[in-house]
């Protein structure tokens, strides 16, 4: 990363930790004497009111002798931290004297019960928030692996400061619950804190992925923008870009003299400057584009541009000096007349042309198909000048489908069938925009669909094994969705009915299984679930009678209805538990306990005395029970939780042979890591397996669950199956079992290797 820009980006994150660690402390303060003053309210000792009213008073007296010692203490740590990010020096252990104790000592200095346990709870308060920071801050010095203890920003700096700062400034006997209290109030403020300190960075573009690639595949990597396949320096970059960034030196000069950014003092200080602020969403940039912007076919450069998208269409080149897969904007800047295009579409030309020098170099795609998706260069900066919001929106669907094509492209073969159909694709994709795109964006959203249908349909026929295995992970899914609502459904049902707990947690805890496996059964059979005679309609006429089995009959007729039931009911009992495969003993125990129930009934041994529901009533209950596996639906925001016993009985059943991870021991998942999962990993996505011998093996992502609760991949070596829940992959990606192959999608990466060359070339070009 370019020295200038390091330096700016952690100058700026500084003088955010500094302040902002100032009015977390001054909020902390706040509430810990709101809070004090509660707690005072409902105190019963004298002891505690004294205890209390004396840290009460040190917040209201002493308070701004307290901030201005914590306040010194946070700069003097903070300061040392800086100096020491990813730079070792620490001593050797068995050298290091208790004088000698610093800062950066962490295993040592941190003895302090107090400042650990703070540090923890700071940590799992804030883990995704600093977890991302200490990946920003290993990409910016060039490091594959995360690690804390290098980030300034690190929570332990924060505990120390807090704790230090209290020793200082009071006895022993009010610091222990003056500590208690701050911290407390202190880690409700600190997401605010850390999100503030992160957008410093993220708003520059350096963006740290909670499961980045690491080490382990480096040969993929580029951290910021790194030069690719090892070239070094600003020689590179100004082979590439240097006369583009020359231009568009010369043009901010020329408009910061008298254009209204100068007069307002907006105007960019440096080319490196002026991209940063072109790709930061929060820059708008004049006209906005739409479904055809009004008067753009006569504008100029567009109908320029429209010339030489025909040509491309007819695979004529812009000039013979260009070899074709190579970049054709240069050649076409030159070709064009810009002298009435506006200073914007001047700079978007050459900043598209720029990005272009980067993605046609790009090593993670395949040299063919990466010349098929060049081809798009002139339809990509046309569609930049019609709209502007391309250079800074994600979402932008021209931006979209070209990272989407290269995401497939990536480490594919193109030699091998599936490389063939998939260069294919993209060549007819690539054939209708130069042939049909005018001036509606709405083509390259229509072809990002289509585009998307190729690889669901692709993906899913490559071979028998991996359409089973599909096959198995949406019934593995709709089986789990169905489990939930039929849970959710007879909970509606048996709650007003006020049922014996044994029988209701009977019903809520296997009936569902009964319910689904019964309703799959008849799928199978193509027996429709409304069917009198489907196994669904026998099951679920097994709980009115259970219902009504256990409640106290009120004359011998009931008796005898009952011991007329119970033969049948017992034997249904018993085919359903054999249905769903419970084990023997759980099935003997479930049976014994009806058969105490039973025989208390028939003893009139309940003396309950209360108004109970016919069986007519109960099966009225139950009758409005559905369980349909073509119509299962799934209506929260985050997956439905999938069932390890399901997915292995599911994948067993289908005959499907693949590598389980359904993720019993998973730490759970946060909304943030969820989003990640469904922007990040899309269908064709290459990743690498980490093998035990420490290879690493090539694979892909096949399918994803429709409600993305499952994840199916495929290793390419001997295109065996690996299955992950959505928790189960976090958990990998975070631990390096699996690696994504792409850091960043095409786009993104030629916007940080521009951002890094524009640094590297510095003063070289302005």
């Amino acid at each position: 990363m370019a020295d200038t820009e390091y330096k700016r980006l952690i100058h700026s994150a500084k003088d955010k930790a500094l302040f902002g660690f100032l009015a977390v402390v001054q909020r902390a303060m706040q509430d810990a004497d709101k809070g004090i003053v509660d707690l005072l309210l409902a105190a019963k000792s004298g002891l505690d009111q004294t205890a209390l009213t004396s840290v009460r008073h040190f917040l209201r007296q002493e308070g701004n002798v307290f901030l201005r010692s914590i306040d010194v203490l946070f700069r003097n740590y903070l300061e040392r931290a800086m100096q020491t990010m990813y730079v070792d020096l620490r001593s050797g252990m068995r050298k290091l004297t208790a004088d000698e104790l610093s800062l950066i000592d962490d295993e040592v200095v941190n003895h302090q019960i107090e400042v650990g346990r703070l540090t923890e709870r700071m940590r799992e308060a804030n883990e995704e928030a600093i977890g991302r920071l200490n990946v920003i801050i290993g990409q910016m010095h060039g490091q594959h692996e995360a690690r804390e203890r290098e980030n300034p920003f690190r929570p332990y700096l924060l505990a120390r400061a807090l704790y230090e700062a209290i020793r200082e400034s009071t006895d022993d006997a009010k610091a222990k619950l003056l500590f208690d209290h701050l911290s407390n109030a202190m880690i409700q403020h600190l997401p605010g804190y850390y999100s503030a300190i992160r957008e410093v960075f993220e708003s520059a573009g350096v963006r740290g992925a909670f499961q980045a690639q690491r080490s382990r595949a480096s040969h993929h990597q580029r951290y910021f923008g790194a030069p690719p396949g090892g070239i070094g320096g600003a020689e590179y970059f100004n082979a590439r870009v240097g006369a583009g960034l020359q231009r568009l030196s010369e043009t901010i000069q020329s408009e910061s003299k008298g254009g209204a950014d100068a007069a307002s003092g907006n105007s960019p200080a440096s080319v490196q400057d002026f991209i940063r602020k072109m790709f930061n969403p929060s820059r708008t940039h004049g006209t906005q584009g739409g479904d055809g912007l009004p008067g753009a076919l006569s504008n100029p450069l567009v109908s320029q541009l429209s010339k030489y998208q025909k040509m491309a269409a007819l695979g004529q080149p812009i000039s013979e000096g260009v070899e074709p897969g190579k970049n054709q904007l240069s050649a076409l800047r030159e070709k064009i007349n810009l002298d009435n295009a506006s200073t914007m579409e001047r700079m978007t030309v050459e900043v598209v042309s720029m990005l272009f020098e980067f993605i046609l170099e790009d090593e993670q795609i395949p040299a063919e198909l990466r010349a098929l998706i060049g081809r798009l260069q002139i339809p990509i900066l046309k569609a930049a000048i019609l709209e502007p919001d391309l250079m800074h929106d994600e979402e932008h669907p021209a931006r979209q489908l070209l990272n989407r094509m290269s995401s497939a492209a990536v480490s594919a073969d193109t030699a091998s069938a599936s490389g063939k159909n998939l260069a294919a694709e993209i060549d007819r994709i690539v054939r209708k925009i130069l042939e049909e795109f005018e001036t509606s964006t709405t083509i390259f959203a229509n072809s990002a669909q289509e585009f998307e249908h190729f690889l669901t349909e692709h993906l899913r026929q490559d071979d028998s094994q991996t359409t089973r295995g599909i096959e198995a992970v949406e019934a593995s899914e709709k089986f789990s969705v169905l489990l939930s609502n039929t849970t959710n459904s007879l909970c509606d049902v048996l709650l007003p009915l006020n049922a014996d707990k044994r029988i209701s947690d009977l019903v809520i805890n296997i009936w569902p299984h009964v319910l689904v496996h019964a309703s799959w059964r008849d799928l199978e059979k193509q027996i429709p679930p409304e069917q009198t005679d489907s196994l669904f309609q026998q099951y679920r006429g097994v709980l009115p009678d259970l219902l009504w089995s256990i409640q106290e009959k009120q004359n011998p007729q009931e008796r005898s209805a009952l011991m007329r039931l119970l033969p049948q009911l017992v034997k249904r009992l018993r085919e359903a538990l054999v249905l769903i495969q419970l084990p023997d003993d759980e099935s003997a125990q479930i049976l014994d306990q009806l058969v105490a129930l039973h025989t208390q009934v028939l003893r009139g041994a309940q003396g309950g005395g209360k108004e109970m529901p016919s069986l007519e009533d109960l099966r009225q209950a139950f009758s409005r029970l559905m369980v349909s596996w073509d119509r299962a639906s799934w209506g929260l925001s985050e997956p439905p939780q999938p069932r390890a016993s399901v997915i292995e009985d599911i994948f067993a059943r289908l005959g499907v042979q693949a590598q389980l991870n359904v993720g019993v021991n998973s730490p759970a998942t946060s909304a943030a890591d969820r989003e990640f999962l469904a922007q990040t990993y899309l269908l064709g996505t290459r990743v690498e397996f980490s093998a035990p011998d420490g290879t690493m093996l090539p694979g892909q992502l096949v399918w994803v669950s429709t409600h993305r609760s499952l994840y199916l991949f495929k290793k390419e070596r001997d295109a065996s199956l690996v299955l992950f829940t959505f928790a189960s992959l976090l958990e990998a990606l975070n631990n390096e079992e699996v690696v994504p192959v792409e850091y960043a999608p095409v786009f993104e990466r030629a916007v940080e290797s521009l951002l890094f060359g524009a640094g590297s070339i510095g003063d070289t070009v302005l």
